[in-house]
Order: C-alpha cells, then structure tokens, then sequence
C-alpha cells in the first residue's frame, strides 16, 4: 500500500474511497469544530455574586478608594453639585470610617471652588477650619461635629451621596434582585429602578431622604434608577445612579457617578490630634 507521502507527491495515484465514508469523516469534523454553547444554569454558575464578594470585603483595617461626582440638574439646567475623592475604611459592620476631600461644582462661568477635607471616625466628624464659618480658636485646625445632619449625616458616613449604602450587604442583595444582568468587558451590568416607596420597606432601621432630611414611607414620590458595574470576581467598579427627587413634571434631578478602585489594601484612618481639634 502506498504511503500518505506517495499519495500527495504522486498526482497519478488515485485513492477510492466509498462516499458514505466521506461523509461521516466529514461530519465528524464538523461536529469536533463547533464550540458547544454554556447552558444557562452553567453560565448562572459562573456569574459572580457582589455581595458575596462584599462580604469578602468587610474586614477590619481593609480599604477601597473612591471618587465621584454628584450632579443637580432642574428643568434640563445644571444647577451645581459636587466632587469627592477619599477612602473607605471596612470592618464586619461596614463603612466604619473615612477620609476624604470635596469641593462645590460651580455653575458655567462661576469660579472653581475651594476643596476640603473630611475625616468620619465612628460619629465623629471632622471639618478642616475653613469649612467653617464661626470664629476658630487660635491653634485649632478642625471643627468636631456629630453624624446629625448637613454633610455630616448624608456625606460623611460613605464618602458619597449614593442614595444606596453599598458597603451594606443587605442593601446591595436588595438592589441586585431588583436588576437585570448583562455581561460586559470586564465583569458585569447591573440595572434597575426602585421607587422611594418600596425603598422605605427594604432599609433596615428605615431610610432618611438625603435633601428633605424626613423618613421615606409609603407616601413618598420619586424613584431612583441605576447602573451598576463589577469585575469578575464581583467587587463594585463603578455605580452612576439619578434620582429624582420628589414629584411633579419637572422634578428635580441628582446623577450620583461613583468609581471604587483598590478593594482591599490596608488602611486605617485616625482621628486629627485631640489638640488641634474644636468642638
């Protein structure tokens, strides 16, 4: 019998073969060829879950650096807002401190504001003295104030005006159930819309309106949409939320967009020295 060689380098030999047996050597590669698609109860599996990998998270002395920017818009008009960059402290409880600093966005054609700094530990906040606008004793740097309202009670115990605290895992378990998932570059999208309404039955010890400062119950207006975004693993990378705040035609409109980056590094954030701080 000639070899497979032979057969190639010979174009006068020919090689009979039976059709049938081409067709079921031809179809058996067809079949190897063709990438056998995930079920949908397999790629479910592989879907990571986000508070899952939260709860991962929530360690003593572990950190995650944020940055955002929170804008107002009324009647299709940019009415200001704000810029904040800091860090997060975790612990098993949540968001158990942070430091970072913010500035007002100006409206077009106003001059750039200052920025100031923040630190959060437990219920004590502080604000570096130019913040404020009372008289500051001489050698006093910071300004203590408790978590009860302003700044304080809506910035300060996250670093942000997210209307949703992420670093609570019930929360997060909330608004994820409340989403659609689609798979992206890099992780996944989540989005969803909830109404004041039904957000007043899923917080825990009730939910605070950010502007009004009043509970949210079942009389509440507004709604808040969302977009959320993780990695692979299921640690947030960004969350852009708007708000609209109360009823109406033209309610008033906020677009909260927050980047995390840095999960899990070592930080532990301290409260300035007891002597250059004023109550």
């Amino acid at each position: 019998m000639p070899s497979c060689g032979d057969c190639w380098n010979n174009p006068q030999m020919k090689i009979n073969v039976p059709l049938s047996r081409w067709v079921v050597l031809t179809a058996a590669v067809l079949v190897t060829a063709v990438p056998v698609a995930a079920s949908p109860a397999a790629a479910q599996a592989d879907r990571p879950d986000p508070a899952r990998a939260l709860k991962r998270q929530l360690k003593n002395e572990n950190g995650v650096r944020t940055s955002e920017t929170a804008r107002v818009i009324f009647s299709k008009k940019s009415e200001g807002g704000f810029r904040l960059k800091g860090s997060v402290q975790l612990g098993p409880s949540g968001a158990v401190a942070t430091d970072f600093t913010w500035r007002d966005i100006p409206k077009p054609g106003a001059e750039k504001a200052a920025s100031h700094r923040v630190i959060r530990v437990g219920k004590d906040v502080y604000y570096d003295s130019g913040q404020d606008s009372g008289a500051i004793a001489d050698g006093k740097t910071w300004t203590r104030r408790n978590l009860s309202a302003g700044l304080t009670r809506y910035i300060a115990p996250t670093a942000s005006l997210q209307p949703f605290n992420v670093y609570d895992p019930s929360m997060l378990k909330a608004v994820l159930t409340r989403s659609t998932t689609t798979p992206v570059s890099g992780g996944f999208l989540y989005r969803g819309t909830i109404s004041y309404k039904e957000l007043s039955k899923i917080s825990t010890g009730g939910y605070i309106n950010r502007f009004t400062g009043t509970p949210v119950n079942k009389k509440s207006k507004g709604t808040i949409s969302w977009r959320l975004w993780a990695d692979r693993g299921g640690l947030l990378k960004r969350l852009y939320t708007t708000d609209a705040l109360g009823a109406g035609k033209d309610p008033a409109i906020m677009r909260v967009d927050t980047r995390y980056t840095g999960w899990g590094f070592r930080l532990v954030i301290a409260a300035p020295p007891a002597d250059e701080v004023m109550d």
